[in-house]
């Protein structure tokens, strides 16, 4: 299944915010989005980013749970 994600590089804490299911995409965890957005401790900078993704279970996991994110958000 894929999901769509935003991860917070600096903190490497990450949120699924929608799953596809056949064709179409579900929006997921709307509901703690917000209090996501507002958690991060960078937001004010000028630089401030959260990268965005869509991956599969696997790519995703080897991509950040791997290699140190250190927040399982609930998906």
């Amino acid at each position: 299944m894929n999901r769509k994600y935003l991860v917070d590089s600096t903190t490497r804490e990450y949120i699924c915010v929608a799953l596809q299911k056949g064709q179409d995409w579900e929006p997921n965890n709307q509901d703690s989005l917000p209090n996501f957005m507002n958690s991060r401790s960078n937001k004010d900078r000028a630089d401030f980013e959260l990268l965005s993704g869509e991956y599969n279970d696997n790519s995703f996991f080897e991509k950040w749970i791997r290699n140190g994110t250190n927040f399982l958000f609930r998906y």
